[in-house]
């Protein structure tokens, strides 16, 4: 199986002081991901935007992971470059000069009161400006702020949404796993008292519960291969019983290949995503 996240371009451009949403990433790098060549869904996407500054430009990484239908992984690196877009250079602004007061030679003289008033108001102007000037940065710096936490607190539900799906994955590999087992001691217990009756009731119950397991399993293609193996072996032992060890066994052989497939997906899945984020 050959999994690929493929992007029209490896960096998108992040809005001074500003939240992009994972949709509105995807449509910027025009994101899709392929399977053996198709296309598939993006709903299995984990975009990781933690190390991402919105309050300070800079160029800082995303990283993007895919999981596949049969538990296969793929990640990509790409750059958020954060700038302001909005901030407009001095040297484009038409330089404003004052226009010069009249030069009269008069002799010294004491300021009038009215100068000294007109003196005093603007420092009150001054002093007003820079008391704006001082609130407007704190509702920024408060505002970044709210948006880090924030988007910290993106990062962590979508972390802990992947962690979820693969802990139900692993739940629901542990329920296959005791489904064969339940099958192995029918199988013991029939091998003993050659009881068909009592064996095809047995037989029925874990059918029942493979059934269960596979409607739980809906969005898994690979362990829904699993389930439908075991519900086939079931229906098999049911039709020859004295063919039942080595009906079991071979469908053994196939979950144990199934099984060392998955541990070695997760372990390097969890391997490559430390790498990635620097721990």
């Amino acid at each position: 199986m050959t999994l690929q996240i493929n992007t029209r371009v490896d960096s998108i451009t992040w809005p001074l002081n500003q939240n992009l949403t994972n949709q509105e990433i995807i449509s910027q790098l025009e994101l899709t991901v392929t399977e053996n060549g198709q296309l598939i869904s993006n709903d299995n996407l984990s975009i990781n935007k933690k190390a991402v500054n919105r309050s300070e430009a800079g160029v800082y990484p995303i990283i993007i992971t895919a999981i596949g239908s049969n538990n296969e992984y793929a990640t990509k690196k790409i750059q958020a470059w954060v700038t302001d877009k909005n901030n407009v250079s001095s040297n484009d602004r038409p330089p404003v000069r004052p226009t010069p007061a009249p030069q009269y030679k008069t002799p010294a003289q004491t300021p009038s009161p009215k100068k000294k008033s007109k003196k005093k108001g603007v420092y009150i102007v001054l002093g007003v400006l820079v008391l704006l000037i001082a609130i407007i940065f704190g509702i920024s710096a408060c505002q970044a702020h709210n948006d880090t936490v924030q988007n910290e607190q993106a990062q962590s539900n979508a972390l802990n949404n992947t962690n979820s799906k693969l802990d139900n994955l692993s739940e629901q590999n542990k329920q296959l796993m005791q489904q064969n087992k339940e099958l192995q001691n029918a199988i013991n217990n029939y091998k003993q008292d050659q009881n068909t009756e009592e064996l095809q009731n047995q037989l029925d119950q874990i059918k029942n519960e493979n059934q269960q397991l596979k409607n739980n399993a809906a969005n898994n293609q690979a362990l829904q291969n699993q389930i439908d193996q075991l519900g086939s072996t079931i229906d098999q032992i049911k039709q020859n019983p004295n063919q039942a060890d080595s009906l079991l066994n071979q469908m053994k052989n196939n979950q144990n290949e199934f099984m060392q497939n998955l541990n070695a997906t997760f372990q390097k899945l969890v391997s490559d995503f430390q790498q990635l984020i620097g721990k």
